[in-house]
């Protein structure tokens, strides 16, 4: 038998582990396979349709590294209660490191609908990282903002950062001279979450839906190619490299392994549902 959650913006599928290990969790000393299933698995779960306010996507930079990881969280910490006290409704945030060993913030900021275009939440969010972080000379040129425009584009920028393994540079090791790294990605304001639908399906059930998770991703990934292919050329050809891997994706040599792989993609809950109805569920809830 296998398990599904339905979340509002993405699912996941598998048979589960008879002999799960792990526990509390330790000292934070960089990204790891289950903050990273974490982190993807609270996107899933955010009412996209309800994000109402002023968005704004932000990347914030450093010239140089704070030399430990206490420093470091003084200056987000401070950045956070700043963007509070600035009455913005909502932020989202991911630490990732440049190649030169630096973390960097991606954020998600939101603020109150109808604010004037000179009090965007993405120019407070820069304005009040400038005068927090200065004595590691945070760059105006170094900070980017980009408009979010309506619940697809928030997704859009969130999935691109959240699809990443630890494999990626950006999320191998910590800076030279950091014990711990402390959390690397977390929230703040008032988000609108839902409870995943959970279902239980039989193995040959499971095995249709993931056939249809993958054809559907592969047509999602194939639309964004084409999309952007006469407007930006290396965003088509990302798409196209997760079209490539997406036809890969439940390739396995071992076979006991191949029968039982799970998913875990960016399929509405709804028509994830709608898969799962065509497969044979009949509505049986997981316990």
């Amino acid at each position: 038998m296998a398990t599904f959650r339905a979340y509002p913006n993405g699912a996941t599928m598998g048979v589960g582990n008879p002999a799960p290990t792990g526990g509390l969790r330790g000292r934070i000393v960089g990204w790891s396979p289950a903050a990273v299933r974490r982190h993807k698995r609270w996107l899933y779960s955010v009412e996209s349709g309800e994000l109402h306010g002023q968005g704004d996507a932000v990347t914030l930079t450093l010239q140089t590294c704070p030399p430990t990881e206490d420093d470091w969280r003084r200056i987000t910490a401070a950045l956070f209660e700043a963007l509070r006290r600035a009455g913005m409704v909502r932020w989202h945030w991911v630490v990732e490191w440049q190649r030169r060993g630096v973390p960097h913030l991606h954020m998600a900021v939101y603020g109150p609908e109808g604010a004037d275009p000179l009090s965007r939440p993405g120019y407070v969010a820069v304005s009040q990282w400038l005068r927090i972080a200065a004595a590691y000379g945070p760059l105006t040129q170094g900070q980017h903002v980009t408009p979010i425009t309506g619940p697809v584009g928030w997704l859009k920028y969130l999935s691109k950062h959240a699809s990443r393994g630890v494999a990626h540079y950006q999320r191998q090791g910590k800076p030279a001279g950091w014990a711990t790294t402390g959390r690397l990605w977390g929230y703040g304001g008032e988000w609108p979450l839902a409870e995943a639908l959970e279902g239980r399906l039989t193995t040959q059930e499971m095995w249709r839906v993931r056939r249809m998770v993958q054809r559907y991703a592969i047509a999602q990934a194939r639309a964004a190619a084409i999309h952007y292919r006469a407007i930006d050329p290396k965003k088509s050809e990302a798409a196209w490299d997760s079209v490539r891997w997406l036809r890969a994706m439940r390739k396995c040599p071992d076979r006991a392994l191949s029968s039982v792989r799970g998913v875990s993609e960016w399929v509405p809950g709804p028509v994830f549902v709608s898969m799962a109805l065509c497969a044979g569920w009949t509505g049986e809830v997981a316990e």
